[in-house]
């Protein structure tokens, strides 16, 4: 049924990527409905080893989840609102799709999701807003939970935040803060503006933590929720806990 080697497309809307084969199994990352994925290896039952073709993470997946006998296209259109109504055409089921789902123009306001058909319930902006900009796109997550391997608004952590914002803004960067860290261009503290990332380190230095600055002096980022800090030189300050919580390490601007 499954070969190494195929590509699927997700045809639910959120899939777990897992770091074994077996449902409690902790999630590392998640597929989005519509992204694509090419099998590496075949596992236990509807197990697979995949690698998303969308940020190259790899995990295990749950095959029934995924539709594997379609082809993977490059002209899709990416959901911009946080979360949006749609409705299979054919079983009349609705869906809820998270920002960052990836559907296929069909025909009279139609899409294509892994083989199904389906219409958008709000037909005047059935993929939401154009992003203005990655701060901007930031807030409209304030408030999700944090979630290990979330990369929705229903659950999300801080570099699913800063990825699925760059995404939605037409940039593309790693999953793990530890990867995104290389991405852009470093910013010295003094020339630091809204839109910047900020990565942070654990007591041993690794990067472990990162947020977006939504003006010079304050910063959106999950941490147990998806919320507004200030931003100091020393790195995340907690009202509520009067500390830093956070080291800040460095400063890097995509473009």
């Amino acid at each position: 049924m499954y070969k190494v080697g195929s590509i699927g497309i997700t045809s639910v809307a959120i899939a777990p990527l897992r770091a074994l084969d077996n449902d409690t199994s902790e999630q590392v990352s998640q597929i989005l409905a519509g992204e694509p994925v090419k099998i590496l290896e075949k596992g236990r039952g509807e197990w697979l080893k995949i690698r998303s073709l969308v940020d190259a993470y790899v995990g295990w997946i749950d095959g029934r989840q995924f539709n594997f006998n379609t082809e993977s296209t490059s002209d899709s259109s990416m959901l911009k609102s946080t979360m949006s109504e749609w409705r299979d055409v054919s079983s009349g089921v609705e869906l809820w799709l998270p920002a960052g789902s990836l559907l296929t123009p069909h025909k009279n306001g139609e899409y294509r999701l892994s083989g199904s058909v389906v219409i958008p319930c709000d037909l005047a902006q059935p993929l939401g807003e154009k992003p203005v900009s990655l701060s901007k796109s930031a807030l409209k997550f304030l408030k999700a939970p944090y979630q290990w391997g979330g990369r929705t608004v229903a659950g999300i952590d801080c570099s699913g935040l800063s990825q699925i914002v760059a995404s939605l803004n037409g940039i593309g960067i790693p999953r793990d803060a530890s990867q995104q860290v290389k991405s852009g261009v470093a910013v010295d503290w003094g020339m630091r503006c809204e839109n910047d990332l900020a990565f942070f380190e654990n007591k041993k230095g690794a990067i472990t933590h990162v947020g977006i600055l939504t003006s010079k002096d304050s910063i959106i980022h999950a941490s147990g929720f998806v919320r507004v800090d200030p931003l100091t030189e020393d790195g995340i300050f907690n009202v509520k806990e009067d500390c830093i919580t956070h080291k800040l390490t460095c400063l890097r601007r995509l473009k």
